[in-house]
């Protein structure tokens, strides 16, 4: 079993210009991958209506190539997270949680994309709505 990934404020804050990087990523293509599933949806469409030639096939490949290639970042992104011990809560809002002790019980410290700063926590199940400041 792996021993799960504490950090202090102080950690935290160390980590964010590295963590910034990735969460703007997943802010991104979070935001991103919709539509290019749409345009693969609809290319794919066009490539099957009667008279559709070789560049409409070539058009449905371009644009599932790109959303499988967003896919795939998105997904690599959301990895280094995992990897470093910080859970993705909202991927369109760029919001994470370090998972962290206070007074000896297990919380998170909680960051959202823009802050300067990891200045809020909240206790396990609390989410966004229950953040406190340090």
């Amino acid at each position: 079993m792996q021993r799960l990934r504490t950090y202090t404020v102080e950690e935290a804050n160390n980590e964010l210009p590295r963590v910034r990087r990735i969460v703007a990523q997943i802010a991104e293509l979070s935001a991103l991958l919709p539509e290019l599933e749409d345009q693969a949806r609809i290319a794919q469409y066009e490539s099957k209506r009667p008279g559709a030639g070789a560049e409409h096939q070539e058009r449905q490949q371009q644009a599932r190539d790109a959303a499988g290639g967003a896919e795939m970042e998105l997904l690599k992104a959301v990895a280094n997270l995992n990897g470093m011990g910080i859970q993705l809560k909202g991927p369109l809002e760029g919001l994470i949680d370090f998972p962290s002790y206070r007074d000896g019980e297990l919380v998170e410290l909680c960051w959202k994309l823009g802050e300067e700063r990891v200045e809020h926590w909240h206790h396990i199940g609390e989410g966004f709505g229950g953040r406190k400041k340090l």
